[in-house]
């Protein structure tokens, strides 16, 4: 990244944020035993804004500077459209495709910062960030099944979703407060989700170890993390973060292998060695 200020601190939350969100993974997994996706989603929103609220400052002062529209426009980019789409499109396609598709979100977003936010590329950053999708594309490519369904544009669109997202904020919330954009951006999530829970899939009896895994991806896997990423997007350019969310999948993968005991092949540590190329080039 392009650092100003203190560096390691920056470094360090980063790494926490990346892990936390690959960490997400591993724990949807073991909650879509016993719900399905959309509930998933709806409880780790619920969550995410009940662990945002404590932090939040300037909430009604940030309603009356900003507008309602806007903080909705955000959280429904950057949460219900985002992750519904995700959540629904994997369940036709296979979790390396969804990694892959969601994961074209770094090349997206910087596109969409050069075209809408007038920032600059290099050469370098370029290549960089195709050799770090490279890697991703290496780090799955023995599980490749595409279906060609209707889930692969879902995942693409939950992409496009997340990166427009991203230069929304970038463009019309950056200054404002990041406790208060974070709360709002899951509060207006929960009655969205809520609304499509009853078309798609339903309910199942609660567990303690739903409540608990998604309580996890609720609190820290989205709430702290996005607070730590829209810090970070505050204070960078969008161009300079999004390669380095590459790492995410990767520590996905690494997570799976300690807790859903997959194994790590040849591929995966090709493919990490090629995410970590594209972010040393694209970091010159």
């Amino acid at each position: 990244m392009n650092y100003k200020g203190n560096k390691g601190l920056d470094i360090l939350l980063f790494l926490a944020m990346s892990g936390a969100w690959a960490l997400n993974y591993s724990f949807l997994k073991f909650a879509l035993v016993y719900e399905p996706p959309m509930v998933a989603l709806l409880f780790r929103a619920l969550f995410g804004a009940i662990f945002s609220i404590p932090f939040s400052y300037s909430t009604l002062r940030l309603v009356k500077s900003i507008g309602i529209g806007k903080l909705f426009i955000m959280s429904l980019l950057n949460v219900s459209l985002f992750m519904s789409l995700w959540f629904i499109g994997e369940q036709t396609e296979s979790s390396s495709i969804s990694s892959i598709l969601v994961y074209t979100y770094p090349i997206v977003s910087v596109f969409l910062s050069w075209l809408l936010l007038e920032e600059k590329l290099s050469t370098l950053k370029i290549i960089g960030i195709i050799v770090g999708f490279g890697g991703v594309v290496v780090i799955f490519l023995d599980e490749l099944a595409i279906s060609f369904s209707i889930g692969l544009f879902l995942l693409i669109g939950s992409a496009v979703s997340w990166s427009a997202g991203t230069i929304y904020f970038k463009k019309y919330l950056k200054n404002a407060d990041m406790g208060a954009v974070n709360t709002y951006q899951f509060v207006f999530a929960v009655p969205v989700v809520l609304v499509a829970t009853f078309f798609y899939g339903g309910f199942k009896p609660l567990t303690l170890n739903f409540i608990l895994l998604t309580l996890y991806m609720g609190a820290i896997g989205s709430s702290a993390a996005y607070f730590i990423y829209w810090s970070l997007i505050k204070k960078y350019n969008v161009s300079h973060v999004s390669p380095y969310l590459f790492s995410v999948p990767a520590l996905s993968i690494l997570f799976s292998a300690l807790l859903n005991n997959n194994r790590l092949s040849a591929l995966s540590l090709a493919g990490f060695a090629l995410i970590a190329v594209g972010i040393f080039i694209s970091s010159r």
